[in-house]
């Protein structure tokens, strides 16, 4: 059987493996001398490869970036005068000249009389958790800032949809399309991959909501860039009225009917040019029923589109400013 010290010098030993192995630097200062002993990780966190022969109270002050400097030693300030704990989490700038975070507590320790006369406590580096709190904000505003606009755009369409319906059903499958069209542009944006959010397929999700017209579409890409998710979200809308308008009324509506899609970009520009041929003659009104209206307004300050109505059929001109 092991004796007493044994086991006590085994206990120190994995003591200190465990917080090696943990990254929790460990440190006591001496109130009066304000000289502190540390282990080798408290040193590494501040970004020193080797221990420093002497820490000082006013070295790890240095340390502190400027923001934070004052409120850490008045904090300190007060665990010494009033003998609590000294908790606080702070940036810091270490001796490589990276930013870095980190959380500390130190306990008071007092002589006979209860005064503190040294502070002995723990040092973590907390960078990741603090870059994993900033995305974690950052990705929440972003949802929010999405929601109110989709919000906005569902509000919009729905006034617009009930001016121009005859009645109830014709009402609610209009509105139930263009729901659905800013339903498969959101999931196309959830991806977070900015190839989903490029024109080419936020055309293939509208196509395949319209069963059996894939054959009789032409489409060809030479370049084309990521867009914005309010442009995505436009674009959508404007893909899904063009396609419902030629199922309805143009080339789509009858066999011979087909479509080209041609996609570019330049510079700071997505150009789309959607070209109709095959069709019935255009109806003269449908430059101003509603569906036409919406094409013009989906993409509001992200773009512009032109409706011209040739006698070969439909040519829609979409514009879409990028970067």
């Amino acid at each position: 059987m092991p004796d007493l010290e044994s086991f006590n010098d085994q206990s120190a030993e994995h003591l200190r493996l465990v917080l090696e192995n943990s990254q929790i630097g460990i440190w006591e200062l001496d109130i009066g001398s304000e000289l502190a002993v540390r282990n080798e990780t408290h040193d590494r966190i501040f970004g020193y490869d080797e221990p420093l022969p002497e820490w000082r109270y006013d070295r790890f002050l240095n340390h502190v970036v400027e923001g934070d400097r004052a409120r850490v030693d008045e904090l300190q300030k007060i665990a010494i005068e009033e003998g609590r704990e000294w908790s606080f989490e702070c940036q810091i700038k270490t001796k490589k000249g990276h930013f870095r975070w980190i959380a500390a507590a130190g306990r008071p320790l007092k002589d006979a009389e209860g005064k503190t006369i040294r502070l002995i406590g723990h040092v973590i580096d907390i960078t990741k958790s603090k870059q994993s709190e900033a995305r974690l904000r950052l990705i929440t505003d972003e949802l929010n800032h999405r929601v109110r606009n989709l919000l906005a755009m569902i509000k919009a369409m729905v006034k617009m949809t009930a001016r121009g319906a005859k009645d109830i059903q014709g009402f609610s499958s209009t509105l139930e399309g263009r729901v659905g069209a800013l339903a498969r542009a959101q999931d196309l944006l959830v991806g977070n991959s900015s190839a989903s959010m490029m024109p080419s397929p936020i055309l293939d999700a509208e196509l395949a909501a319209f069963e059996g017209v894939e054959e009789r579409m032409h489409i060809s890409v030479d370049d084309e860039a990521e867009l914005s998710v309010s442009a995505s979200q436009g674009l959508a809308l404007v893909f899904h009225e063009l396609l419902t308008n030629a199922v309805k009324y143009g080339a789509l509506s009858i066999e011979s009917g087909k479509i080209d899609v041609h996609i570019d970009c330049a510079e700071d520009t997505v150009s789309i040019v959607w070209k109709e041929h095959g069709g019935p003659p255009l109806d003269e009104e449908r430059d101003s029923g509603f569906g036409s209206q919406l094409i013009s307004k989906a993409l509001a300050a992200e773009g512009t589109t032109e409706q011209l109505f040739l006698p070969e059929g439909l040519e829609s001109r979409i514009n879409i400013v990028v970067g």
